[in-house]
């Protein structure tokens, strides 16, 4: 899982059906992930890896915390679930494009040139290198 935040720097997430990304730990409202926009919420959370179609296959959301949601927690809450409204998923497999090519397929060469690069810091960057 460490390999996945680095690797999902370099691409981006096109939902269709929501089945293959996970609703609070990737990145695919906003520039970060749920968990870290969300991060009183993400404490709370009964089950941190459900994917977006099984959150979004109710309404409200199939979202269910361990504690109460009081004052700061509600708030999030809400601004949560109004950002939500606005989501429609659709039939088809969720895609992940990759940023560093027109044609959004990954490619080694490109993720090589990417990390060479002085300009982009990647913590670590040898686990990329270990991922099968």
């Amino acid at each position: 899982m460490a390999t996945k935040k680095h690797f999902f720097h370099f691409g981006a997430f096109e939902i269709n059906d929501g089945s293959q990304i996970r609703f609070w730990e990737d990145k695919w409202l906003g520039q970060t992930s749920l968990s870290e926009q969300y991060t009183v919420l993400y404490s709370i959370i009964k089950h941190k890896g459900d994917t977006i179609s099984i959150v979004m296959e109710d309404y409200p959301p199939n979202v269910s915390f361990r504690r109460s949601l009081i004052e700061p927690r509600l708030v999030s809450c809400n601004n949560l679930l109004l950002r939500l409204s606005t989501i429609q998923l659709s039939d088809g497999v969720d895609v992940f494009k990759w940023k560093l090519l027109e044609s959004g397929k990954f490619s080694v060469g490109s993720l090589y040139r990417a990390l060479v690069q002085p300009d982009i810091l990647v913590d670590d960057n040898s686990k990329i290198w270990k991922m099968k």
